[in-house]
């Protein structure tokens, strides 16, 4: 039985809505998308329909740690606790029209196993292991603990130094099934040793990672706040830039030469003062972030860098998962449009998972993985901001929310 979505599409393809639109799905694939004129229908289609409704591909947040660690759900501490957690906070994202992920932690890789399975309901994930980062910089949470100690406890950090140790922890991820490194080029808002424009590894060593992540066929991704040292970690081959809190117009040309991807985090930097519950040390560094994040942003729109969607959110109080989507409204208070925040949160983030031949857009012979929510988003883009507005969810033509 075909399954079809009729409303106003938004393919992530077209510089335009088709405000007439269908999507035919047969089995787990596209098999039409464009002008309902075009659609033919047969006995037996399932029609799918929301008031003013709209067709858009599935949402791809590009940074997120499925720890548990700071979830509403969470039930205990333990490592076995938050991994069920987890389990549980994947239903909250999949409510809220998110259908991929690239996930940095230790969990990434037997998550996607039991959604590929059919275990558990959730997005793609594409694990990106443990963040590797120096001794004393954004992932040395603890001081009171040895190095070793750390990375034997930790769920979402890998403390390395040196290029030997590098070449060790880098094979470490792989070995726990990352397809993609993510390393701190700088230090960091949330943490206690650094300021966030520490520069983070030398340049012997991010070298060491780029070239094991080549040999893998696979790429790194650099957090960095602080401009010097996104700007080294982008000349030493990294291929994506988390949060560019300071980026500056140095940085924004060089990434826009070398094709680097920047992904968000805006609704983060945008809210941090807000939040409830920071310590101390964070509350301090968040009363510069807001501005300055909003010039990089308007930078990067300028000089033409890629950027992709990406929330840095933990389901949270301060971060709910149900939310995800305030950050395609984010994007829009730097200056850039409704169609490109949704394209910075389909197409680009597709491309980061290294999935832009298959998902991304609703293009026919493409995985359908898709969303259909009430309203229009290209005339009021805070619609996305809450699950409660996504009415159909689909991954791989199985539909996994029906409100």
């Amino acid at each position: 039985m075909r399954k079809v979505f009729l409303g106003r599409v938004i393919d992530g393809v077209s510089p335009d809505a088709i405000e007439d639109g269908a999507v035919v799905v047969e089995g787990e694939r596209i098999a039409y998308a464009g002008a309902r004129s075009g659609y033919e229908p047969r006995p037996g289609d399932q029609i799918f329909g929301a008031e003013n409704g709209t067709v858009l591909p599935g949402f791809i947040d590009a940074h997120i740690h499925l720890t548990g660690s700071e979830s509403i759900h969470r039930s205990g501490s333990g490592a076995y606790d938050l991994l069920l957690t987890s389990v549980r906070d994947l239903q909250d994202l999949v409510n809220a029209g998110v259908t991929g992920v690239r996930d940095m932690s230790v969990f990434g890789r037997p998550l996607r196993d039991a959604i590929r399975k059919g275990n558990i309901v959730g997005p793609r994930i594409l694990p990106g292991g443990r963040v590797m980062s120096i001794t004393s910089g954004h992932c040395d949470d603890d001081p009171e603990l040895t190095p070793e100690e750390q990375n034997r406890r930790s769920l979402s950090g890998y403390l390395v130094d040196g290029p030997e140790s590098c070449y060790r922890a880098a094979r470490m991820q792989f070995r726990e099934g990352a397809q993609f490194l993510k390393i701190c080029a700088t230090g960091g808002v949330s943490s206690a040793l650094d300021d966030y424009n520490d520069v983070e590894f030398s340049p012997e060593e991010l070298r060491v990672l780029v070239e094991e992540a080549a040999r893998h066929g696979t790429y790194v991704s650099a957090h960095c706040t602080g401009a010097a040292g996104l700007k080294q970690a982008v000349r030493c081959g990294v291929r994506s830039v988390e949060h560019g809190v300071m980026l500056d117009e140095e940085g924004a040309a060089l990434m826009a030469e070398k094709e680097v991807m920047l992904v968000t985090t805006l609704s983060v930097a945008l809210g941090l003062c807000e939040m409830h519950g920071l310590p101390e040390h964070m509350r301090r560094k968040a009363v510069g972030v807001r501005e300055a994040a909003m010039r990089a942003f308007s930078l990067a729109r300028r000089y033409g860098v890629r950027v992709a969607l990406g929330t840095d959110y933990s389901n949270s109080p301060n971060t709910p998962f149900s939310e995800i989507g305030k950050e395609f409204y984010s994007l829009t208070r730097c200056g850039y449009t409704p169609m490109e925040a949704i394209w910075a949160g389909t197409r680009n983030g597709a491309r980061l998972m290294r999935m832009e031949q298959e998902i991304g857009t609703l293009e026919a012979g493409k995985l359908a993985d898709l969303v259909l929510v009430q309203g229009n988003p290209l005339e009021d883009i805070r619609l996305l901001g809450h699950a409660e507005n996504v009415q159909t969810v689909m991954i791989g033509g199985v539909v996994v929310k029906q409100q």
